[in-house]
């Protein structure tokens, strides 16, 4: 009885007929294209056109990729050192062995359609193999295991229920319960009715143990905290990973790291296609006339925006003293050498731009983003980024001392821009800009952060059994949200803990908030404890290298955002956007979300010189139980 009632409540008065069934799996599919005549439209342009991609990210080098294949002149500007943007690599040195680091692991779903065709045109799909199981593993009950037995609505739903030790099909029962509701996802009426009303909330329509074992753990990996969580996007994200999708939940791992298996050969990609890839260069602004961009300034990462700064002579020692500009975005360095000459510096981290603070232990300086390292002269000295602080001129006007940040520049012309940064990138770019769409502006000022995010990579003096897979989302801890095990995920850190009688485990705190934004060592306290939980055999195992890192830079998906959100096209004829971070009401997130929205720039570029646009596939665009 309440298996009938279950699929009445789906909708299915005929759940035996193959019809019936065929009718509402969900499919993959192609996204219209903008003319008609598109087959028949030519692939290069007459004359090479030049364009200019900002942001080396996934989303920057897609578009990239695209358009270098159809004959424009790409230059694509990266501010950090390599390419890749969260997918990006450096060395390190552990304990005297160099090995391959990154912002985190990433897991390569099945329907990230575009990503993995851009992986098989590049001929990398070798680098990479399958994980078959997605495990929760709960603080306060059992772990539940969601393998990828079926993708036949609704008996994925089915099996999901049938492996679940908390949830049953009564949970489905409930005639007031909002659950159905995942599966009706519809762009238009979906963000009509939901976007102003909070996950949370949403989630108290839904039966307890359903949002507690499935809905809770998975949309916490949407980097956002549930009470500032638009339902909308959140209906939209569970219709791409699960509802929406023939694929399922199965997805790959990168068998090296993630510059060895992608990065690096998509950059060489690039470059043999005769692209101009530009790293360690960050965009100041870009310059309108006449309605559209002609050209993007280019100046060092890192640098002040403001040129000039004053500050009390008086109150610089001879230890490095921070101090902010008036517009509260430029920090920057000043103390007294021994000659009691003034030094200054840019506080400015020359890899993405974040915020240094002052290292104790050396007396020079530390990035908590991307756990870049500066000696006392702001020289790097471990970490993604290999340029210095940017130094600072220093004069003594009476009482005051000023700083002149030596801003260099220089320009790029352009017959398109594709801007491809993330949040803070694009803000800064626009905010710098004297455009002409007001509303373009604002719709980029409101954009904004989710609360940031922590990676803990650590090297570990003990070995542990292997687990049954090398990824675990977990529920139920103050910090950790997930925890890979590098030492059954990549051959170089497999190779360490044999040699070394160790492991290699990396913890992820998805969304921090403000209250739980504590001093990195009592984080580290904490996470170390539960992870001490998470696996006993580790209990009193001593770190004997760790990497340490918070960042902000995913997108905030807050209540209210979508309708005012930027999308690909902008009102600058000549100026399109990419990212995970736009208004895009076709299911995709995260790293799909990026890669399909650089292949829909370079559409629209295509579009503009009237040439034939890429097919660019998704997932089913309505949930299946949509009608009509």
């Amino acid at each position: 009885m309440h298996r009938r009632h279950f699929l009445a409540g789906l909708g299915l008065a005929a759940v035996g007929s193959a019809l019936g069934l065929y009718a509402i799996q969900p499919r993959r599919t192609i996204l219209s294209f903008a003319a008609a005549d598109n087959d028949t439209r030519p692939l290069t342009p007459s004359t090479p056109k030049k364009v200019v991609v900002i942001g080396g990210g996934l989303a920057g080098m897609a578009a990239s990729y695209e358009l270098l294949k159809r004959g424009f002149a790409v230059t694509l500007v990266e501010r950090a050192s390599n390419l890749g943007g969260r997918l990006t690599g450096w060395d390190v040195d552990v304990n005297g062995e160099t090995m391959a680091t990154e912002h985190g692991f990433h897991g390569f779903f099945n329907q990230y359609y575009n990503l993995h065709g851009l992986l098989d045109e590049l001929g990398v799909r070798g680098n990479f193999k399958p994980v078959k199981d997605y495990p929760i593993l709960f603080k306060d009950k059992p772990t539940e295991s969601f393998t990828n037995t079926t993708t036949i609505f609704p008996f994925n739903l089915l099996a999901v229920i049938n492996q679940s030790k908390s949830v049953s099909i009564l949970d489905f029962n409930d005639p007031s319960s909002k659950v159905y509701e995942l599966m009706r996802y519809n762009p238009k009426e979906t963000f009509a009715r939901f976007d102003d009303l909070d996950f949370k909330s949403f989630c108290r329509t839904v039966n307890q143990p359903m949002v507690d074992t499935i809905i809770e753990p998975f949309a916490h990996t949407s980097f956002n905290q549930f009470h500032q969580y638009s339902t909308a996007e959140g209906i939209k994200f569970f219709h791409f990973f699960f509802l929406g999708n023939p694929n399922g939940m199965g997805y790959d791992q990168t068998i090296d790291d993630a510059m060895t298996s992608l990065v690096t050969p998509l950059t060489q990609r690039l470059i043999a296609l005769g692209g101009k890839v530009m790293t360690g260069v960050e965009v100041q602004r870009i310059i309108e006339n006449e309605g559209k961009i002609i050209q993007v300034v280019l100046k060092r990462p890192g640098e002040a925006q403001m040129q000039e700064h004053r500050v009390p002579a008086a109150d610089v020692g001879m230890n490095w003293t921070p101090f902010w500009g008036s517009s509260k975005t430029d920090l920057y360095y000043v103390k007294r050498n021994e000659q009691g000459e003034f030094q200054a510096v840019s506080g400015r981290c020359t890899h993405m731009g974040c915020p240094v603070g002052l290292d104790a232990t050396t007396g020079g300086f530390a990035c908590p983003c991307h756990g870049a390292k500066y000696d006392a002269q702001g020289v790097p000295t471990t970490g993604p980024t290999k340029m210095p602080l940017n130094p600072m001129t220093t004069a003594v006007h009476g009482t005051e001392l000023t700083l002149t940040a030596a801003v260099n520049t220089t320009e790029l012309d352009a017959d398109y821009v594709v801007m491809a940064c993330d949040v803070p990138g694009i803000k800064a770019i626009v905010a710098q800009s004297a455009l002409s769409q007001p509303n373009f502006v604002a719709s980029v000022e409101q954009l904004g952060v989710a609360d940031p995010y922590i990676v803990w990579r650590m090297w570990l003096d003990r070995a542990i059994q292997p687990l049954d897979v090398p990824f675990y989302t977990t529920s139920g801890y103050q910090f950790t949200d997930s925890i890979a095990i590098y030492s059954q995920l990549q051959p170089q850190f497999v190779d360490w803990a044999q040699r070394h009688q160790g492991a290699v485990i990396e913890l992820h705190a998805y969304a921090v908030e403000p209250e739980n934004v504590l001093p990195e060592a009592e984080i580290k306290r904490i996470m170390r404890e539960e992870l001490d939980l998470l696996i006993p055999e580790l209990k009193g195992a001593a770190i004997v290298y760790d990497i340490y890192t918070m960042q902000q830079n995913f997108p905030r998906w807050a209540p209210g955002d979508h309708a005012n959100r930027p999308g690909v096209k902008t009102p600058i004829p000549n100026l399109f956007l990419a990212g995970d971070f736009l208004r895009l009401d076709i299911p995709a997130n995260l790293m799909e979300a990026a890669t399909m929205t650089g292949r829909m720039a370079a559409n629209e570029v295509l579009v503009a010189e009237q040439l034939q646009e890429n097919p660019i596939p998704a997932v089913s665009l309505v949930g299946p139980l949509v009608i009509g």
